[in-house]
């Protein structure tokens, strides 16, 4: 498992590093373009609020974890850092006044968090929550990624999102630092936010566009959306095989050295049993002699 392992990292870990700088150019790219279009219009940048005081504040969490087992501690740490986006989900209270100046009420509702789970681990972890509602499910991604892998996922939030059901959509996925390191991430899907709504400045400097700025958006943020998701699917893919990797090496490693303490404690064992034989030959042959 550690050579099948080993052979598959190399693999993913190439793809995910090959992706990031067009996942980073495009976004930085984007949030320019929609600092310059004036009035944000697109249904993908805008946070919807229905106003019913019935309505809750509604969150899409899409969790990525492996199919399989084996992978060291990263699939827990997966699940926790989904656990900890609910909390704060839970903790966004929507407000709504009743219009009614003589009563003036004021209704508050909890955010819950619905899910998209790629992974069986994810899949089965959530099942056990209180309440969880998995919207949809995909089997876990353990070969080379592909834009076809994405775009259903990506479909489904852009939709949601449009039609006003949730207003805000993460990702919860392993983040590939190193083989010996991978990190459980948050990132924010939708809305997507301009260069002006993150505080990045673009120190003066100008473009020119063709078509307009705003057509430009128009054709490139469903894109953006789509390869945001694949690049969490590369990184989630790289990471799996390291994790698995360095787990494997570990249990060689410990079985190793299990081998050799249960091999010493039988050398002893059996060193004691021929002493003691021997010793009771002796004793019995001086008792004859005696």
């Amino acid at each position: 498992m550690e050579l099948v392992s080993a052979a598959k990292m190399r693999k993913a870990q190439l793809a995910a590093q090959a992706s990031r700088p067009y996942a980073t150019l495009s976004a930085e790219l984007l949030q320019n373009i929609a600092a310059r279009t004036g009035q944000i219009n697109h249904p993908l940048m805008r946070q919807v609020v229905n106003g019913k005081p019935s309505d809750r504040f509604r969150a899409l969490a899409i969790v990525i974890t492996s199919d399989k087992g084996l992978a060291g501690s990263l699939n827990t740490n997966i699940i926790n850092k989904t656990i900890e986006l609910v909390k704060i989900v839970r903790n966004e209270f929507r407000v709504f006044k009743s219009g009614n100046d003589e009563l003036d009420r004021v209704h508050t509702a909890v955010g819950v968090t619905e899910f998209i789970t790629i992974g069986k681990k994810a899949t089965e972890a959530i099942r056990r929550f209180k309440d969880a509602k998995i919207i949809a499910t995909f089997p876990g991604k353990d070969k080379v990624i592909t834009s076809a892998d994405s775009k259903p996922i990506a479909e489904i939030a852009m939709k949601e999102f449009a039609a006003a059901v949730y207003e805000k959509v993460f990702v919860i996925y392993p983040q590939f630092i190193s083989t010996l390191v991978q990190k459980p991430n948050i990132l924010q899907l939708l809305p997507f936010e301009s260069a002006e709504r993150r505080g990045v400045r673009d120190e003066g400097r100008e473009f020119l566009f063709e078509p307009s700025p705003g057509e430009v958006l128009e054709n490139l943020i469903t894109r953006a959306v789509e390869f945001s998701i694949y690049q969490t699917l590369a990184e989630a893919a790289a990471s799996e095989h390291s994790a698995r990797m360095v787990a494997m090496r570990n249990a060689n490693e410990a079985a190793g050295e299990l081998i050799d303490d249960l091999s010493l404690s039988y050398n002893q064992a059996r060193q004691g049993g021929i002493t003691r034989e021997l010793s009771e030959i002796s004793a019995a042959k001086l008792a004859m002699e005696g």
